[in-house]
Formats: structure tokens, C-alpha cells, sequence
């Protein structure tokens, strides 16, 4: 038995995911982790290469513990995108092709300087030449051959927001308003614009028109072109046939029709005695230039969001942090709730009642004198008389103990825990929710004057 998962059901699975951050029951946040470096036991402080994230309980549990925080993502934070590729002269692309399996692997379509989408419909003989700029709902003819669809026009904030060297965010508008006025009243500048041109497209006289035959068998024998018929679902696809040393060597569209979703192309006359035969590219269900997001391929989605200062108090500063994770549906800590406060601090504390806990250093380890217990140091508040830590495979787990002296292991500090309420939970439950996305990286360095702009691109 064979079976595939289909580039609509891809295409799908990022766009529920998109619903899942704008529905108000459910809570996606980006959290940071990890301050102390990339080796195998605490002595060593100097960072290996990041170790490579793998799929399993074990390596999403230890995550968990690096915790450091948490910020909340908002609809406005998630955009679908496909690869990214810069229109340049004397680069050749691909054209459309219902038939290849591969095509969204390929150069189909391109980003221009001005900002602007196009798909290929058909290459020319070599390399591009022209870029396009007009913004018709006919594809047009360019003179190096190429014939490109406008598809839409990046807005400021999508590419100020999702577009890297590598992806481009694509979006497709509903087309469901009431009217052009509903429409141009519910939606910004751009995305009118581009409504305005997917709603064109659609109601083209020859949407889902035949733009290309290609011929698969050029027979034998032929004295004269033959004549080629189309049957299908459509109407009105015309095309004639050229032949050459009496092989068909093309197929010319001399009238596109409309509404084909299938297509046969047969020859009959011109004394061939072979096999002649070719195919009809067919344009996407929904005609070209309706639905961007499954005509390019958008089963890519990005997640941006940024990391302003301390986040009212519950992102580090003045720290560091090693991996970033996509957390879906979070608990608050002693509740059976699911966290939707827009930022989540996930370290717990240690209070102490002696001792000058300014005199240990942040990312040092401690150590309980009488328990044993090893932790990283996060942060420390002076004022509230906190030490802010985490633990994980390196320190091991173990309680720390009311009254006990704790050590610093670089510092060399002592201090005093208090004897009862001396430790403090953080504000979401440890290992609730689901890891959706782990990436370790190299560390990044946290200021109260610096902004983290955080992307995460996420292939479905």
C-alpha cells in the first residue's frame, strides 16, 4: 500500500495552527531558556556548539527546566510563508506545472525590488531579463519570453515583521464581504489592494484557462499540423498544434477558455502514424491568483514576536539564554487554568534570612550545604531578598532545606535560607503544555536597553 500527505493538507495544518494563536481558548507563548553553557557538568562554563535538539520526552522535559520565561504570541504575531526568491536579471525560473510533483521545491515565483509577487506561467528560452511590474489580473507577456501572474504586493508591516533572506510571508484575503465597501472598511490599504485582486481573478473570464500545452509524444509521419481538440470539464480552450521533420514539436493556446479542472488534448488529421500526445497545464482549483497561500505552498508559518527589556519583570535582564521554545497552552501555576497573562515567569525563588545575597553571581552555581541541592543562579533581587534559579540534568534535582547555608561555587558566597516559606514557585506549571518548537542556539546576551526581534519558522 502507498499514500502520500498532500501540500493542501500541509497548507492546512499551518493555517490551523494560525487559529489556534488567535482563538481566545487556547495560549501560544515563545519562552527562553537556558543560562548556563553548552557542557556536560557545571564546572565547565564554556560553551560547546549547541547541542542538537532531539525529538523525545526526555530532551523536551530538560527544556522545561532551563525555563527562564515566557512572552505570549498574538494573531498579529504568526504569518504563513514560503521560501523566499529575489527576482535577478539573468536567473532562469520555472513555470507553473499542475503535474510536477516537486514544483514547491522550485523557483515558480518570484519577489521583486518593488515588493511585488509573481508567478511563472510560462519561462522563456533562457534566462529572465525583465522584471515585472505591472499589477493586471491577466498574466502578461514580457519581451525575454517569461510570462508572469501578479499575485500581491508585500505590505510595510508583513515584511517588517516576516520577511527574512530565506521567507516571504504570503496571505490570502477572504473573499466573503458582503461588498467591496464591507471589504475596503474591514481590512488595511494593502490587503484591499490585494482583495481587490484576488476578487478579480476569480471573476476573470478565463479563470482556470488553459495557458500551456506540453507536448509528451511528438508522433511520426505528420505532413501537416493536426488538428488538436480539448475536452474537459471547461469551455471555449482552443490551441493549434506545429509540426516539424513530421513530429509535433508544440502546441500553441490560441483561445485559454475557463473552468477547467481537467483536461484531455488528442490529434486528429495531418497523416500521423505514431502515437502523438500531450498534456494541458491546469491552473490551481482556484484559478491563479485567488488563493495565494495554496497556490505558493504556505505550509511554512512564522512566528515574530519581540522581547522588550524585563517584560514587567518576568523576562531576565542583565542574563543570557541558549534555546527558544513554542509552548501551546501553558498552566498557571496552582490552577488547572491555561495561562493567558502576556508574559509568565517560570523560575522559582529562594528567600533568605542572613547573608549578603549580592555577593553571588549571577549564573554561578549554588550549592545547600546540608542538602546537597545545585542550582543555577537567574537573577537576583536585592530588595525582595530573592535568588531567581533553575536546575537541570547538570545540577541534578534535589530540594533545598529550610535553614541551610547555601555556597556559591564561584563566589564563594554563604547564605542563609529562611527556615520556613523560603522557596518560591514560579508562575506557570513546569511541564504543562505541549513543546511545539525547540531550537538551541548560541547565547544571546539580554539588556534592559536591548529588544530581542525573535523568529521562529516552522515547516508543517
Amino acid at each position: 500500500m502507498t499514500a502520500i500527505v498532500t501540500t493542501q493538507f500541509r497548507v492546512l495544518n499551518a493555517e490551523n495552527f494560525k487559529e489556534d494563536v488567535a482563538d481566545a481558548n487556547s495560549s501560544v507563548y515563545v519562552g527562553i531558556g537556558k543560562a548556563d553553557a553548552w557542557s556536560f557538568n557545571t564546572s565547565d562554563i564554556t560553551d560547546t556548539t549547541p547541542f542538537l535538539p532531539e525529538d523525545h520526552a526526555d530532551d523536551l522535559a530538560e527544556a522545561y527546566q532551563n525555563m527562564i520565561g515566557m512572552k505570549r504570541i498574538n494573531e498579529n504575531d504568526i504569518s504563513q510563508v514560503v521560501p523566499r526568491y529575489t527576482w535577478g536579471a539573468g536567473n532562469s525560473y520555472v513555470p507553473w506545472d499542475s503535474r510536477d510533483q516537486d514544483i514547491y521545491d522550485k523557483q515558480f515565483y518570484v519577489l521583486t525590488s518593488e515588493f511585488k509577487v509573481y508567478k511563472c506561467i510560462r519561462a522563456g528560452s533562457g534566462a529572465s531579463s525583465i522584471q515585472p511590474v505591472q499589477t493586471l489580473t491577466t498574466p502578461q507577456l514580457e519581451s525575454d519570453g517569461y510570462i508572469w501572474k501578479y499575485m500581491y504586493t508585500l505590505s510595510v508591516a508583513d515584511a517588517e515583521k516576516f520577511l527574512t533572506i530565506s521567507y516571504m510571508p504570503v496571505k490570502t484575503i477572504p473573499l466573503d464581504f458582503v461588498d467591496d465597501n464591507a471589504a475596503q472598511a474591514a481590512l488595511s490599504e494593502a490587503d484591499f489592494a490585494q482583495y481587490l485582486n484576488q476578487k478579480a481573478s476569480r471573476d476573470s473570464a478565463t479563470v482556470k484557462g488553459i495557458e500551456r500545452i506540453i507536448v509528451t509524444d511528438g508522433g511520426t509521419g505528420y505532413t501537416s499540423a493536426p488538428t488538436v481538440t480539448i475536452t474537459g470539464d471547461g469551455t471555449g480552450a482552443t490551441a493549434t498544434a506545429t509540426v516539424n521533420n513530421g513530429e509535433i514539436v508544440s502546441v500553441t493556446v490560441t483561445a485559454k477558455g475557463t473552468n477547467y479542472n481537467i483536461a484531455d488534448i488528442t490529434f486528429s488529421g495531418g497523416g500521423g502514424q505514431g502515437s502523438g500526445a500531450a498534456r494541458a497545464v491546469l491552473a490551481p482549483p482556484s484559478g491563479h491568483g485567488v488563493d495565494p497561500v495554496a497556490e505558493l505552498g504556505g505550509f511554512f508559518t512564522a512566528v515574530n514576536t519581540q522581547l522588550i527589556g524585563n517584560e514587567n519583570g518576568d523576562l531576565v535582564i542583565d542574563n543570557d539564554f541558549r534555546q527558544v521554545t513554542l509552548i501551546k497552552n501553558p498552566i498557571e501555576f496552582g490552577t488547572n487554568d491555561i495561562a493567558t497573562a502576556p508574559t509568565l515567569r517560570a523560575t522559582r525563588f529562594l528567600e533568605f534570612q542572613s547573608g549578603d545575597i549580592t555577593a553571588y553571581q549571577v549564573d554561578e552555581v549554588i550549592v545547600g550545604q546540608t542538602s546537597d541541592a545545585r542550582a543555577y543562579i537567574v537573577e537576583i533581587d536585592a530588595q525582595a531578598g530573592r535568588v531567581y534559579y533553575y536546575q537541570n540534568s547538570k545540577t541534578g534535582y534535589k530540594d533545598f532545606q529550610g535553614s541551610e547555608q547555601v555556597l556559591g561555587q564561584f563566589s564563594n558566597n554563604t547564605a542563609q535560607l529562611k527556615a520556613t516559606d523560603f522557596k518560591g514557585n514560579p508562575e506557570v506549571q513546569r511541564g504543562s503544555g505541549d513543546i511545539l518548537f525547540l531550537e538551541n542556539r548560541d547565547p544571546i546576551n539580554r539588556t534592559a536597553q536591548q529588544i530581542e526581534d525573535i523568529k521562529i519558522i516552522i515547516e508543517f
